[in-house]
């Protein structure tokens, strides 16, 4: 019976080409969309779930409190892995890493030159007891056990030495120190995050040799003992905080505690939380996902159209069957059957483009989508699912009206398909309800992105570059600086701590001085010249000067050391910026810290966070990147003057400038690509809508075909035609337009929310979009009305 059924089904598509033609195109794009974001969000997903003890696998990270202020952070002591594998029956082992990419590149020599690395990091020899990666060549129980030896990845090992087997043995120079390679690893899954080149043993490191409480930089892992629950185990962590740091807290004036963060939610965890390689916020993955399950839906609501409109030529077919003895049944799985077959063709023709465009979707999302999900179990079971219930709720609704035809009605052409007007004209709505919000959403999205980009930010970013340089080369740099300046490559030039768009670096104002208010603050580790080169503006005091004494030259923190502060920090205070300059507070080791200038807030940070308060301090030895003003006009002129300079004083180094509004642009990147989907998924969710649209306008045309043709021998013009049956299409579209007004307000505050600095929404997006669907949608209509008016009345006003 199935095989009769898909035999007639295939003719009859066979048959009514451009019918057949619309539908599989409709569906093929909506499908091409959803499987796209699919294999998207489950790579996202799917982070950190390959170790075989995933789900017991916690990373550390501290929380401080001072002075009534939270603060989370997500690295902890290198103290703390020791005892947590020594004291704590809960830990069946525990791990750190010290990715040394935070703070410096590194110089790599394999025989060849130096090279320079940004990959790299210390890890201890526990490692690959919690992260159980496939080792490719050395033995797996003596990796990193002492000083100086170093594991490679795969890819790695082919690029220096040619080979995995080559690379074993091998010595390496970093930055002038020799390692051995005991170990070549497989890379780091693309779902992973963690991302190295290169793993030291934590050995080599001092804190590796004498692990302590303080700092807190490094990344902490704990895989637990089975049954064990977290609330237990970080209860028990609450204790060891008090054995081990009491003493300290209430010497220093602050609490910490230590939290657990399952290592399959890291990258979907809250962005505030530093790890290795940056996440995605979870709730982008939501949007995503609701928006493919729209592009599908709208993709069905127009075969339901299309089919509904298809219809009243196949009345004949139903009436005939029906009179030869076929039931409502068989019917039924008739019409199903075909909707079947036009789903997998486009469900076949969708893999198809898929695997085509998969280079460059990987590129557009900048992640590597894996097609082989698709032909595991899962996978396959997935595509049947999405081939099952598109294909039966595409064909459902028209194969019911159709098969409930009254067979002298259908054979005598007098029909009336149900009360499903009503049913159809909400379909539509539906349709281009979704196309006008995801319209609007990228219209806000990119006048979110545009605000971030226009901005002011408080320092000048063009022309400014950022060179980094290791804290080895920190003797050279004045030298380095003043053949810069003297090459004509530079008007200005500073050190500092970090580039301005993400300083890092935490500290405490204490109670002490002039202030009595304990909170926490950033510092900026600069010299004299960061202001000239930024660009700040002073409200009051004046700048450092080349004379000011440096931080590492204070020998018991009492000398009077000047600082600037911005001016959420001197408002922390209950200052103004006039009152401030002279005021003496105290950040810990500068206790006798004496402000000598208030500058204008500036964003050291993502706009996802508000300016808080600044300390900036003159110490250029602790500072790692030199921040280089170019002079107007053509960049490479200058970076050439700049080069050689670099070559001829730090020749064992490359020289490889960053532009600081190219890194400033990358720290909005996940918002960048949503803007991409909004924009590309929007424009289909439109087309997709306007096939529906011209469905629905060829059902209700010919319907009133003889009412048009009448129309047109008393006189009327395509434009007559065209209002009297646009009128009712445009009804539809209004109350899409204030459904699509009311999920942009909701959206807007949504998607903004994450935003401490947010653009200003009018209403440019709402009337845009709206004004597109519309302009898009008449000329839809338009276009079918043209093709009824011009049929010969002769044709149409005969009698049945």
């Amino acid at each position: 019976m199935w095989k009769n059924y898909f035999k007639i089904s295939f003719r009859n598509l066979q048959k009514r080409k451009l019918y057949t033609g619309i539908n599989l195109m409709g569906l093929t794009i909506a499908l091409v969309s959803f499987l796209a974001i699919s294999l998207y969000i489950y790579h996202e997903w799917s982070y950190d779930r390959m170790y075989s003890d995933a789900d017991r696998i916690y990373k550390i990270n501290q929380e401080f409190v001072s002075g009534g202020e939270r603060q989370l952070v997500g690295t902890s002591p290198s103290m703390l892995p020791a005892v947590l594998r020594e004291e704590f029956t809960e830990v069946e082992t525990a791990t750190l890493l010290l990715d040394l990419g935070i703070f410096t590149t590194v110089m790599i020599d394999a025989g060849e030159g130096n090279q320079e690395e940004t990959k790299f990091a210390y890890a201890d020899e526990f490692f690959f007891e919690v992260f159980d990666l496939k080792l490719l060549a050395g033995q797996k129980s003596s990796l990193l056990q002492n000083p100086f030896e170093m594991v490679l990845t795969q890819s790695t090992a082919e690029r220096l030495f040619g080979g995995v087997q080559n690379a074993l043995g091998k010595a390496l120079k970093v930055d002038g120190r020799d390692y051995v390679v005991k170990g070549v690893m497989e890379d780091f899954p693309s779902n992973s995050h963690l991302e190295f080149d290169f793993l030291a043993s934590f050995k080599t490191h001092r804190h590796g040799k004498n692990p302590e409480w303080s700092p807190s930089n490094y990344y902490n892992y704990v895989k637990l003992t089975p049954g064990v629950e977290v609330a237990d185990f970080e209860q028990n962590m609450a204790q060891m905080v008090d054995r081990y740091l009491g003493s300290d807290q209430e010497e220093y004036g602050f609490q910490t505690d230590f939290f657990t963060q399952p290592v399959t939610a890291i990258h979907t965890g809250d962005p505030t939380l530093s790890t290795v390689k940056p996440g995605v916020n979870l709730k982008y993955l939501y949007i995503f996902g609701i928006v493919a399950l729209l592009l599908i839906i709208i993709g069905v609501i127009n075969y339901v159209n299309l089919a509904t409109a298809e219809a009243t030529e196949r009345n004949k077919e139903v009436g005939l069957r029906k009179v030869m003895g076929a039931t409502q049944t068989q019917l039924f799985g008739q019409f199903v059957s075909e909707s079947m077959i036009l789903t997998l063709g486009a469900l076949l023709i969708s893999l198809m483009v898929i695997y085509s465009l998969i280079p460059i979707l990987s590129d557009w999302v900048q992640v590597p989508i894996q097609l082989e999900l698709l032909s595991s179990p899962f996978g396959l079971m997935f595509l049947a699912c999405v081939l099952i219930s598109v294909g039966f709720f595409s064909g459902a609704y028209p194969s019911l009206i159709l098969s409930r035809m009254e067979p002298i009605r259908a054979m005598g052409n007098k029909i009336k398909l149900g009360g499903g007007a009503w049913v159809r004209k909400t379909l539509v709505v539906f349709q281009f309800f979704v196309s006008m919000g995801l319209l609007i959403s990228t219209f806000v999205v990119k006048s979110q992105l545009d605000y971030m980009r226009e901005v002011r930010l408080g320092y000048d970013k063009e022309q400014l570059i950022a060179l980094s340089y290791p804290y080895q080369a920190r003797e050279k740099m004045p030298t380095i600086k003043e053949e810069m300046k003297r090459s004509g490559g530079a008007v200005s030039i500073a050190q500092a701590a970090d580039m301005p768009i993400h300083i890092k670096a935490g500290y405490n104002i204490f109670p002490g001085g002039d202030n009595q208010r304990e909170f926490m603050i950033t510092g900026y580790a600069v010299d004299h010249d960061l202001a000239a080169t930024l660009n700040l503006e002073f409200l009051a005091g004046e700048n450092f000067s080349e004379t000011d004494i440096q931080r590492n030259q204070l020998e018991d923190g009492t000398e009077e050391f000047p600082v600037l502060l911005n001016e959420s920090a001197v408002r922390e205070m209950g200052w103004t910026a006039k009152d401030a300059v002279g005021k003496r507070i105290n950040l810990g080791y500068m206790s006798n810290s004496v402000v000598k200038g208030v500058v204008e807030d500036f964003y050291f940070n993502s706009l996802h966070q508000k300016v808080g308060p600044l300390v900036i301090f003159h110490d250029p030895m602790e500072a790692n990147v030199l921040l280089i003003k170019l002079p107007a006009g053509d960049p490479s002129v200058h970076l050439a003057s700049l080069e050689k300079v670099w070559k001829e004083q730090a020749s064992d180094r490359p020289f490889n400038p960053q532009f600081v509004d190219q890194a400033y642009a990358n720290l909005y990147s996940s918002e960048q690509r949503s803007s991409l989907v909004f924009t590309l998924f929007a424009g289909i969710a439109v087309f997709i809508a306007c096939i529906g649209l011209f469905g629905l306008v060829s059902y209700v045309a010919l319907r009133r075909t003889r009412e048009i043709s009448i129309r047109k021998v008393l006189g009327a013009t395509p434009s007559d035609v065209l209002s009297v049956l646009a009128l009712d299409f445009l009804k539809l579209l209004g109350i899409s337009s204030f459904m699509a007004i009311g999920f942009g307000l909701w959206f807007s505050k949504t998607w903004l929310q994450d935003f401490a600095n947010q653009a200003t929404i009018g209403w440019f997006p709402y009337l845009v979009s709206i004004a597109m669907v519309f302009g898009l949608a008449l000329l839809t209509i338009g276009y079918r009305t043209w093709k009824v008016y011009r049929v010969n009345p002769s044709q149409t006003l005969k009698s049945d």
